[in-house]
Parts: C-alpha cells; structure tokens; sequence
C-alpha cells in the first residue's frame, strides 16, 4: 500500500520534510505545495522549490500546481520537469476562496469543460508516468463526480488521489466513500484515497472500505508523523516521541526563516501544534496557543510530552480538526472482511 503526505499550504514543506527524514518516518512520496500558476508570472517560487532541490530522503516528490490559464500550466508543468521531480501533480482541491475564485484548485469543478481541457493539455505536456492529479469529488454535491469520473478516466492520469469530499463540504463531513470504491473500479490509473485516516484502524477502514492502492495523509500524519510507520506495522509512538517531534521540527523550521524573527518562528510552529494538541490536556492547547517565545512554546512541549505514556493514537471524536474519523470506520465492513472489489 502506497503512503503520501498529501500537501498542506505552509504545513508540508522543507522543514516538515527533514522533520520526518530525522525521525525515520517517511511516506513513500512527497507533494510540494501548490505551485500558483498566473500567466504574468513564470518563476516557480523558490521557497517551494527548495523543498525538490534540498530534498534529501530519497522519497520521490511530485511538484504541485495550482491554476486556471491553460498554457501557464502548460509552461510550468515543463520548467518542473527540468528538476529532480517525479513528475508534476495537478491541484483540483483547495477550497480556499482565494484560489477557487480563479476557476483554480477545486474551482475546476465549477466549470467541467475547463477540467476536460486543463487535464488533456498536461497529460499532452508531460510524458508517461509523469502526471497525477489530486481532486475533489464535485463541487457542492456528491452526485457530481458522476460526470467528473470520466472526465479524468479520459485523460488517463498515472495516478490519482481523491478527497472524497465536495469543495462546498471542506473538511466538515464524513467521507463518501462509495466514490473512492467506484473510481478504483474504473479507473485504469493506481487510486489513492484521502480523508479522515488519523490512526491505524482508520487506514485499514479505507482499504475494507474501497481497496485503494495507497493512502494519502495530511492532518492525521501533521498531529502523528509517526503514522507512516505504524502503517508498516511499527509500535505506536509515545509522548515521549512526540517531543522529539515537536523539539526537531522547531529546529527545522528554524533554518527556514532568513533574517530570523522568533514571533514568526513561533507563529509558523503553531500551525502544526494546534493538531499535536488534540487528545492532550486542555492546558497544553491553552499555553501553546498563547505562547510568543521560544520558552513559552516548548515548556508546555516538555511538560506533557517528556513521558514515555502512549500519545493518544485516535484524535478525539469531537475535534473541529480531524473530525469524523468514527464515521469512516463505521461506515467500513467490520474487520475480517475482504476489501471491496
């Protein structure tokens, strides 16, 4: 079973890279994240490019775009090739409003002849085994990806990774499913499921569920990067391993920032805590959330995490972050069952 760390804006980058390389815990690709394609603009930006020239893991990494304008993709799909990627990932899920505006990311949905022409112009531009795509299964509703299907069987992607979830539904509701199990049957290409795996028996959920050739992993594997080996069949991590977490990825975040400010360090630092936190005591939330130095961040790090007590493997049922884990596993046939055909 394929394992990815799906991208994540100012989440999945060079420093998280390296965090995971230290740790031993790696994914067997990597996503940069997106690339903004603009026709006015053709330097690929160098803070996301560093995470392809300075990677030094071995894992594969895909270069991620982000747009709407045609021969833009076109041109920066081509300039990506020139570096050592696997090839190049199109972006057909953001649902941040600042992108989708622009008929780009999950915005493509919106306008179905624009995905037909924007998937047939990269799988044109790019050569065999070169060309993914990760996508949304509609735009406000589920029934969509009934058109959206063929579309991309058409094109013919080398691989491709499904949010089985609407733009309009964000990260709010359970998964569906049944699109992920359908899009396995039809599509000639590998297809990897994305949504709601937080733990080990949430991964097994999707493989009962769908049978997907791999798992993509954002949040869950940003609250656990020691998901990846746990899915390989590796003990749980412990509190204490948690700290390594927290303590190496401070550092490498460190090295990202050129002049250094601590409150931005700090800020930055933040945006993968907030996931650390949930199933940890209120108070680590509460003093993480108001910190604004080193020494405020990292004391309540210590505090809760210098313990070998198991870090809680399932995140909380009510967590507004990775919600509806049960769900999935509900909706999965009960283990011992074989993989859906």
């Amino acid at each position: 079973m394929l394992l990815a760390l799906a991208p994540m804006q100012d989440v999945s980058d060079l420093a998280m890279i390296r965090t995971l390389h230290r740790l031993g815990t790696l994914p067997d690709y990597f996503i940069t994240e997106y690339f903004r394609t603009t026709p006015h603009h053709r330097k690929l930006a160098p803070s996301t490019l560093s995470s392809i020239t300075e990677n030094e893991t071995g894992v594969p990494i895909y270069g991620q775009l982000v747009g709407s304008d045609i021969p833009a993709l076109v041109r920066d799909a081509q300039a990506l090739m020139q570096y050592p990627v696997a090839g190049v990932d199109l972006n057909v899920g953001c649902p941040a409003p600042i992108v989708t505006r622009k008929y780009a990311g999950a915005g493509l949905l919106r306008v179905l002849s624009r995905l037909d022409s924007t998937l047939g112009a990269l799988r044109d531009a790019l050569p065999a085994g070169a060309f993914t795509v990760k996508c949304r299964i509609g735009w406000e509703d589920p029934a969509e990806f009934e058109q959206i299907l063929p579309i991309l069987r058409k094109h013919a992607p080398d691989r491709l990774a499904i949010h089985a979830r609407t733009m309009a539904e964000g990260y709010r509701t359970p998964v569906h499913i049944e699109t992920v199990r359908r899009a396995v049957a039809e599509m000639e290409c590998p297809v990897i499921a994305n949504g709601n795996v937080a733990d080990a028996e949430s991964a097994a959920a999707w493989q009962r569920a769908a049978n997907p050739a791999g798992l993509m992993i954002g949040r869950g594997a940003v609250r656990n990067p020691y998901l990846f080996r746990r899915l390989r069949g590796e003990a749980a991590p412990t509190c204490r391993d948690m700290m390594a977490y927290a303590l190496a990825l401070f550092e490498e975040t460190a090295r990202l920032f050129t002049p250094y400010k601590e409150i931005d360090h700090i800020h930055r630092m933040k945006k993968f805590l907030v996931y650390v936190a949930e199933g940890l005591p209120d108070d680590f939330g509460h003093r993480m959330r108001r910190a604004t130095t080193k020494e405020t961040l990292l004391q309540p790090v210590r505090d809760h995490l210098d313990t070998d007590t198991p870090y809680p493997e399932t995140p909380p049922e009510h967590s507004r972050l990775i919600a509806h884990v049960a769900a999935l596993k509900a909706a999965a046939p009960p283990p011992g069952t074989a993989p859906s055909p």
